[in-house]
């Protein structure tokens, strides 16, 4: 692992994020991830940490999968490891890549799913774009991530 990345998966950071879940920063070492994309995941796996205890605290009959929201913010953009130029364009082919890439690495495909959906725009149909295909675009033709 590079120093890079040992800091971008340990350091606290300022504002302070949380760890990785275990098995994702293991992957993100063993594969050698860009230490931009660690970043990412990290501070996305924090938001969603901060979501998920405020809708656990406002909404306790909310019925959903703590640990499955969780892991898939820590993974979402995974399959960018394989899909380099895609972290600093837009694009869409690292999201089957990520997928592959989990369930190659013997993670559930209820947990590899998020790789997979989390730009569709309607995922519980699992509408997907051809890969290439951009994304719709807002009214300054930025595309939405």
């Amino acid at each position: 692992m590079t120093p890079a990345l040992q800091r971008a998966l340990t350091l606290p950071g300022d504002p302070v994020l949380r760890p990785l879940p275990r098995q994702v920063a293991v992957l993100l070492a063993e594969l050698y991830a860009p230490p931009r994309l660690a970043a990412h995941l990290r501070a996305v796996h924090d938001v969603a940490h901060q979501l998920v205890d405020w809708a656990e605290r406002h909404y306790p009959q909310l019925d959903f999968d703590r640990h499955a929201v969780l892991f898939g913010a820590a993974s979402h953009d995974i399959g960018k490891i394989l899909r380099p130029e895609e972290l600093s364009r837009p694009g869409s082919a690292h999201e089957m890549a990520g997928h592959d890439l989990l369930i190659a690495r013997g993670v559930t495909e209820g947990l590899a799913r998020f790789a997979r959906s989390h730009a569709s725009w309607n995922a519980r149909h699992q509408h997907r774009r051809p890969a290439g295909e951009p994304r719709r675009q807002d009214l300054e033709g930025q595309a939405r991530h």
